[in-house]
C-alpha cells in the first residue's frame, strides 16, 4: 500500500512563485550587467588606463572600486542559485528546500555583514563630510543625512533578517518537511 502524497501548502507555493519572479528578474538584470561589463567596460578599461583614485579616498571605497567586477559576478551567481532553488521548491524537491534554507541563512549573514560594512564605510566618509573649505551648515546637513541613511538601512536589514529567519523556521517545520518527502504512486 502506498502513502498518498502530502497536501501542498499555500505557503510553499506562494514563497516559490514570489522568489521565482524576483530571482528571475534579478538573474536577467545580472546577466545583462555582466555582459555589459565583459563586452563594454572591461575592454575599455584595459585599452585606456584608469585614472588614479582621488587622494584620501576611504579604504572601503578603494577596495570596492578595485573589486567591482566580482560584485556583479557574485550577484549573478546568487540570483541564479535562488531562481533554481525557487523552481525546485515549487516542484517540492528536498534538495531545493535545503538549498533555499541555506540561501536564506546566507541572506541573513549578508545583511548583517552589510550593516557592519555600511557603518564602517559611512564612518570613513566623515573625512569627506568635514573636508576643509566645506561650510559648517553643509557639513552638519551631510552628517545628519548619512545618519538617517544608516538608521533606515539598519531597520531594513534587521526587518529582512527577521523575515528570512521566519522563512527558515517555516521551511524547517514538520508540516512543510512532510511536503518534500518522497512518495510512491499507487500501482
Amino acid at each position: 500500500m502506498s502513502v498518498p502524497p502530502p497536501l501542498r501548502s499555500t505557503f510553499v507555493t506562494v514563497l516559490a512563485w514570489v522568489f521565482i519572479g524576483m530571482a528571475g528578474f534579478a538573474t536577467l538584470i545580472a546577466a545583462l550587467q555582466n555582459l555589459m561589463l565583459q563586452w563594454l567596460f572591461l575592454p575599455a578599461m584595459q585599452a585606456q588606463p584608469m585614472p588614479p583614485l582621488p587622494q584620501g579616498m576611504p579604504v572601503p571605497m578603494q577596495w570596492m572600486f578595485g573589486h567591482m567586477a566580482w560584485f556583479f559576478r557574485a550577484f549573478l551567481l546568487v540570483s541564479s542559485l535562488t531562481l533554481i532553488a525557487a523552481i525546485g521548491l515549487l516542484r517540492r524537491h528536498e534538495w531545493a528546500r535545503r538549498m533555499f534554507i541555506g540561501l536564506m541563512g546566507f541572506a541573513i549573514a549578508y545583511h548583517l555583514l552589510g550593516l557592519a560594512w555600511q557603518w564602517w564605510f559611512m564612518g570613513s566618509m566623515d573625512t569627506f563630510v568635514h573636508a576643509p573649505g566645506m561650510p559648517a551648515d553643509a557639513s552638519a546637513v551631510m552628517h545628519g543625512f548619512m545618519r538617517a541613511i544608516q538608521l533606515f538601512s539598519t531597520l531594513m536589514a534587521l526587518g529582512f533578517c527577521v523575515l528570512f529567519g521566519w522563512i527558515i523556521r517555516r521551511l524547517h517545520s514538520a508540516q512543510v518537511r512532510d511536503e518534500f518527502r518522497p512518495w510512491a504512486a499507487s500501482s
